[in-house]
C-alpha cells in the first residue's frame, strides 16, 4: 500500500516541504510553523480532489492553470515565469476550485477587487493578460470548449512615461554617498546600475543577469545569447549592446572587484532583480520628492526618446532597444514630441513640390 506523504523540514532552505506526484512543493517557511504546513498540505489534498484533470471533461480552473504550466514549464524563459507564476497562482487558490461550467467573468473581476495592492490599471490589465493566456492556450488546443473568461478587460491606463533628466539626477543625488573607505556603499552600487540603464536603453532585467561573459571589451559591445525577443524571431540571433564609453569606464572599474560572474551585485554580492531595482527607486523617488510616475523602466523610455530626438532613424533605434520589429519602436517617435523633429519631416517631404 502506498505511503501517504508527509511535511519534511528541509534544513537549508529552512522551509516545510512535501513529495507532491513526484515534485517538491513548499508548504511554508520556519521550522516551528509545522502546523501551517500541514493546513497547507490538507489544502493541496483537497485542491487535488476536487480538481480533475482536463481530459475527465469535468475541468476546473485550477486544473487548466496547472495543464498550462506543465506545458509551458519548458517553453518560456525563466523571467516570464517569475512574473506570470504568480498571478496563475493567485487565481487558483481563489477560484481553482470552480468547475469551468460555472465560472464567469465577473469572478475575474472579484479577484481583481481582492488585491487593492494593484493600484494601476497598467498591473491590473497585466493581471488578467496572466491569467487568460492559460485559458486562451486550453481553448486552442481544444481541451476546453469556451473561455469563461474571454472578454474580460480592464480600462487601458496612461502608458509609462520618459524619465526626465532632471529627475534622474535627482534620484542619482539622493542614492547615498559614493564610497565608503574602499568599499562602494549599497547607494553607489544601485547608481551603477542607473548609470548603465540610462547610456545604454537596456531593460532592467537585462542589467540584473548581465554576465560578464557577455561583455566584448575589444569592441565595446555587450552581446546577449538569451534576451527577450528571441523566441519571437524566425532565426534567432544574439542582442547587440553597443557600449558608450561612459559605460566602458564604469564596466572596467567594476570588473577590478572581482565580485563574481555578474556585473552588477548589491552589498550582499548576490545579483539585482527588477523587483529590487524597482523598490530603490521608489524609495529614492519619495526621498527626492519626484513624482510617482516616474518608474524604473522609464530610464529605458528615456533612452529611446533621446534616440529618436537626436536623429537616430527608426530602424537603428529599434536595433538599440533590441525590439523585433519598427512597430515597437515607433512608441518613441509619439513619446519625443518635438515640433522640431515633425518641422524637419515636412521640410523633407516637401522638397521637391511642384514647381519648385
Amino acid at each position: 500500500m502506498a505511503r501517504t506523504a508527509q511535511p519534511w523540514f528541509n534544513k537549508q532552505k529552512k522551509v516545510w516541504m512535501v513529495w507532491l506526484n513526484g515534485k517538491r512543493v513548499k508548504l511554508a517557511e520556519g521550522k516551528k510553523n509545522k502546523k501551517a504546513a500541514t493546513d497547507r498540505l490538507d489544502e493541496l489534498r483537497f485542491e487535488a480532489k476536487h480538481n480533475p484533470h482536463p481530459d475527465t471533461g469535468v475541468a476546473t480552473v485550477a486544473s487548466v492553470i496547472e495543464r498550462y504550466q506543465g506545458f509551458a514549464d519548458n517553453r518560456l524563459s525563466a523571467s516570464t515565469k517569475a512574473s506570470r507564476w504568480p498571478y496563475l497562482q493567485s487565481f487558483a487558490e481563489t477560484h481553482g476550485w470552480r468547475s469551468l461550467t460555472e465560472a464567469r467573468p465577473d469572478h475575474m473581476q472579484d479577484w481583481l477587487d481582492s488585491h487593492p495592492e494593484w493600484e494601476s490599471d497598467w498591473t491590473k490589465n497585466g493581471a488578467i493578460r496572466n491569467v487568460q493566456v492559460a485559458f486562451n492556450w486550453a481553448f486552442k488546443c481544444r481541451l476546453i470548449r469556451d473561455n469563461p473568461f474571454r472578454g474580460v478587460t480592464h480600462q487601458v491606463g496612461e502608458p509609462r512615461r520618459d524619465m526626465t533628466e532632471e529627475e534622474f539626477r535627482a534620484i542619482l543625488r539622493v542614492s547615498g554617498s559614493e564610497w565608503r573607505k574602499t568599499k562602494p556603499t549599497p547607494g553607489a552600487r544601485f547608481r551603477q546600475v542607473l548609470m548603465f540603464l540610462w547610456y545604454t536603453g537596456c531593460r532592467p532585467g537585462e542589467a540584473a543577469k548581465l554576465r560578464w561573459t557577455e561583455i566584448d571589451f575589444e569592441r565595446s559591445l555587450i552581446v546577449l545569447q538569451e534576451h527577450k525577443t528571441r523566441r519571437t524571431q524566425k532565426k534567432p540571433r544574439p542582442r547587440i549592446v553597443p557600449l558608450h564609453p561612459v559605460v566602458v569606464k564604469l564596466l572596467t572599474q567594476l570588473r577590478r572587484r572581482g565580485e563574481g560572474e555578474y556585473v552588477f551585485v548589491n552589498h550582499r554580492k548576490t545579483p539585482w532583480n527588477k523587483n529590487s531595482l524597482s523598490l530603490r527607486v521608489a524609495r529614492a523617488r519619495e526621498k527626492a520628492g519626484v513624482p510617482d510616475d516616474a518608474k524604473l523602466y522609464g530610464v529605458r523610455h528615456a533612452f529611446g526618446t533621446r534616440a529618436i530626438v537626436a536623429g537616430v532613424d527608426l530602424k537603428t533605434t529599434s536595433e538599440l532597444m533590441g525590439h523585433t520589429t519598427t512597430r515597437m519602436t515607433e512608441h518613441y517617435v509619439h513619446l519625443a514630441g518635438q515640433t522640431a523633429h515633425l518641422a524637419a519631416a515636412m521640410r523633407l517631404a516637401n522638397a521637391h513640390r511642384p514647381g519648385a
